[in-house]
């Protein structure tokens, strides 16, 4: 007989949340007398305001957003990110000693979070919060160059409302974020210094990113748009007339296999919402670089060098942390199983969560409202007053009030956010066309715009193929700060007061509506946290006493301290701190499952009737295999204990 075990609240697995509510953002920016780049150049033009503004930033943003950092998991999240750096920990590398889910660097970085804090699930939080904070000065450093101090400072707050708070586990798209954003600020450097130190910083950043999950490959993706296109602005207009058909030839190619790449990539999930959200920007940016070789000139040789002046640097920079990383592998002979984990891994993970569909394209009525207010606030002067920026702030107070009672208004501010980045593009290359007209004199401007509409318009791929609530705020700062690009650089009026209102009225939502309904965990609705003591614990989850008493259930009949949890239980492999007795933590194949419980040594089994990807679902032979070698048996929520002598 066994103790009985309480049991958990029911929480749904393996499917994806549904739709969920939102909201956009805006933008305030220097007066209209001034350009964008002037208004917002240098932070020592504002003298000490920037750097008091900027640490009143980190002081709310660190305070709020640490005082939430260790509360609530999803299990399985915070499973396997433990699980995987415990094995990088204990002298393991990732895909060839075991399949890890992601590219493997992430391991390392929370490898050393453990080294640094102890191992347990509260070292990860911390880790990913010490990223968090150096995040914050980049995002207020890329609004500065379009708005003032104040105005960035407001900006920084709402992209940080509405990313990180509102879940604030230690995933890798978050690390994705973080280090598109230190790329997009080392680029933005490079315009104004021209030195290629920041184009090497800039690879650096692709590099890491994609060592910590594939989809870094987003941002080294608008990277390179963006180097495509800076290479064509700076040509000269008595250039025009120069033959480079060589050249148009290599760069019209090189961005319709982009495309091609990026279709082949959708096509079998290819429907509308898909092409909405993610085919219709990139196609945008690719068509703005191939219309401006209408006026691009210059000979081609010239042309190519110019283009590997920036490449190369860049290039460089991407290869320094990829090469480092793969020393070992190289060492030991594994380079080519290391490439088949990644691959391997990225098609099933691709599999496992492609359940849903974004939000179709009828949707975007809920971004006419926003857009409506930022054509007041940019071009009416009769309604820059006080008084009309002050209607629109109580108007968003309601609003934010009757949210938290309202589904409607809750839906309709969500999808005003949600529906938001492909019209941003589309402006935005829209201004970017427009800027040519003004010459040189506009030339930064226009840099700087399409370098932040290319890096929206690729890493809101982070959505695909799983496009949950939570998936939209691992991209949203980045199209949040290419609206703040966009309205800064083509607005006529200052737009101060509605502008802040907008402003406003965003990140009371984030803070009163949106990151209290921890939209990760949606359709499950979160209940009372206790702190997690277990060892490894370390952060307040809910059903503690029930997730303590399986651990030391599970520990009791492991006298040896072997283990197989399947499929797809990292948790309890983590938290138990007992030993896989397979390579697999997300879910082993059939076969090595059967040779695992062949063995004498193993004497306890555990079994989820729920994975959280529906993929790695027991198999009927492995299931009667384990009944018949394992006598002893218990329920417990959705686990399935068995166990011998």
């Amino acid at each position: 007989m066994s103790t009985p075990i309480e049991e958990p609240s029911p929480r749904p697995t393996g499917q994806a949340p549904p739709d969920v509510d939102g909201m956009v953002r805006e933008v305030e920016v220097a007066g209209p007398e001034t350009s964008p780049s002037l208004s917002a150049s240098a932070p020592g033009q504002s003298g000490i305001l920037w750097v008091l503004v900027l640490g009143a930033v980190m002081t709310i943003a660190g305070l709020y957003v640490g005082a939430r950092m260790n509360r609530g998991w999803i299990a399985v999240d915070d499973g396997t990110l433990g699980q995987s750096a415990l094995r990088v920990f204990q002298g393991q590398l990732p895909q060839r000693d075991f399949s890890e889910i992601y590219t493997g660097g992430l391991s390392f970085i929370h490898a050393a979070a453990f080294h640094l804090f102890g191992v347990s699930l509260l070292a990860l939080r911390i880790c990913v919060f010490v990223f968090f904070l150096t995040w914050i000065p980049a995002v207020y450093y890329i609004a500065m160059r379009f708005t003032q101090p104040l105005a960035a400072g407001l900006v920084t707050l709402v992209a940080v409302a509405w990313s990180f708070p509102a879940y604030p586990a230690a995933m890798p798209s978050w690390y994705n974020l973080f280090f598109a954003t230190f790329g997009a600020a080392a680029l933005l450097r490079y315009l104004e210094v021209r030195s290629r130190r920041w184009l090497l910083l800039a690879g650096i950043c692709g590099g890491i990113s994609i060592l910590i999950k594939v989809i870094g490959a987003y941002y080294i993706a608008s990277a390179l748009l963006f180097l495509a296109f800076l290479e064509q602005s700076e040509t000269q207009p008595d250039e025009a007339k120069e033959p480079c058909w060589s050249f148009r030839i290599f760069s019209g190619s090189a961005l319709l296999l982009f495309l091609y790449t990026l279709v082949f990539v959708l096509h079998q999930r290819l429907g509308i919402g898909e092409f909405y959200h993610f085919v219709l920007p990139a196609l945008v940016v690719v068509g703005l670089i191939l219309l401006g070789e209408r006026t691009a000139g210059g000979a081609s040789r010239k042309r190519f060098a110019a283009l590997l002046r920036t490449i190369l640097p860049f290039g460089c920079g991407l290869l320094i942390p990829v090469v480092v990383f793969l020393y070992p592998y190289a060492l030991s002979g594994s380079l080519g199983s290391f490439g088949s984990g990644v691959t391997s891994s990225a098609v099933s993970h691709v599999i496992d969560l492609a359940v849903e569909h974004p939000a179709p394209p009828q949707y975007i009525v809920a971004v006419i409202p926003l857009l409506a207010l930022l054509a007041v606030a940019m071009f009416c002067k009769q309604l820059q007053g006080r008084v009309v920026g002050a209607a629109i702030g109580a108007l968003a107070v309601m609003l934010v009030v009757c949210a938290t009672r309202s589904v409607f208004i809750l839906r309709s501010v969500w999808f005003s956010a949600a529906m938001l980045t492909p019209v941003v593009v589309v402006l935005g290359a829209i201004a970017v066309r427009c800027l040519q007209n003004a010459g040189d004199s506009r030339k930064l401007d226009r840099q700087r715009l399409m370098l932040l509409v290319a890096l929206a318009a690729t890493c809101t791929m982070v959505q695909f193929p799983f496009p949950a609530p939570i998936y939209l705020c691992y991209a949203l700062p980045l199209t949040i700060l290419a609206l703040v690009a966009i309205v800064a650089t083509v607005r006529k009026q200052p737009g101060t007061y509605v502008l802040a209102s907008v402003l406003g009225f965003y990140l009371l939502y984030g803070v009163v509506s949106l990151i209290p309904l921890h939209i990760a965990e949606l359709p499950h609705v979160i209940g009372q946290m206790d702190n997690f003591r277990v060892p490894r614990g370390g952060i307040a989850i809910e059903d503690e006493a029930y997730w303590e008493n399986l651990t030391r259930f599970l520990q009791a009949r492991a006298p040896n301290g072997l283990m197989f949890a399947g499929n797809a239980c990292p948790e309890l492999y983590f938290i138990t701190g007992l030993k896989n007795v397979t390579r697999y933590d997300d879910g082993a194949p059939e076969k090595d499952v059967l040779k695992a419980i062949e063995s004498d040594d193993l004497k306890l089994v555990v079994l989820t009737e729920s994975p959280y990807f529906l993929g790695t679902r027991m198999t009927p032979k492995v299931q009667a295999e384990v009944v018949r070698k394992f006598p002893n048996h218990q329920q417990s929520g959705f686990f399935q204990i068995y166990w011998r002598p």
